[in-house]
């Protein structure tokens, strides 16, 4: 079994979502300093870089991070391949047995470049989340930063894919990776009362 590492690096100064927390990582004592250990502090949106939501992020009345099932976050996933595609529609899906792999990872390539934020990536076809909820589907993964596009306010898709009990991962890195099926492993850190979590995400492959 071999290791894919699909998750954004975080750094200084990477680019996040417009008006969103910068992200900042630097040092709190360093050995140089004087200190005995080297201890680091990081600042960031919930929402930097490769990261999930939890329904409380669009919706007061659901979930926080610490009060979903960490399975969701582990275990057979499917990478599409949607490069060209400007709509995620159901026929893309229609020949593949979702309910093998209730957990979808779609790849892009919308956002290949670290030091730039995208600002149009694939939209979702309406009705689509409750088309893959109706087939096993639990979780939505993708390369690009929202199932939204960059301008919406009342995030429509958001919660669609909500009312459908289909959870959201978003800003994977899946440059290289050939569509299959897969473990996918990302869990997030349990922060309480949290709207969401960065996560270091992987896919297993066999060799």
């Amino acid at each position: 079994m071999k290791l894919i590492d699909i998750s954004r690096p975080i750094f200084t100064g990477m680019p996040v979502w417009p008006g969103d927390t910068p992200a900042q990582f630097d040092f709190a004592a360093t050995k140089s300093g004087g200190y005995s250990c080297n201890v680091g502090r990081l600042r960031v949106s919930m929402h930097t870089g490769t990261h999930v939501d939890a329904p409380y992020h669009f919706d007061d009345a659901g979930l926080k991070i610490d009060e979903i099932p960490v399975d969701l976050y582990v275990g057979p996933a499917r990478v599409v391949d949607v490069r060209g595609r400007a709509t995620i529609t159901p026929e893309m899906f229609a020949s593949l047995d979702l309910a093998a792999t209730p957990r979808v990872l779609l790849r892009s390539d919308a956002w290949t470049n670290l030091a730039e934020f995208p600002t149009t990536w694939p939209q979702y076809a309406p009705g689509l989340a409750t088309w893959l909820a109706e087939r096993g589907v639990r979780l939505i993964g993708m390369d690009f930063p929202s199932v939204d596009h960059l301008t919406s306010k009342d995030l429509p898709i958001h919660h669609e894919f909500g009312r459908a009990g289909v959870f959201i991962l978003e800003s994977l890195d899946l440059c290289g990776v050939e569509a299959g099926v897969y473990e996918l492993i990302a869990l997030p850190l349990r922060v309480r009362g949290a709207d969401g979590c960065p996560v270091r995400a992987v896919l297993r492959a066999r060799d």
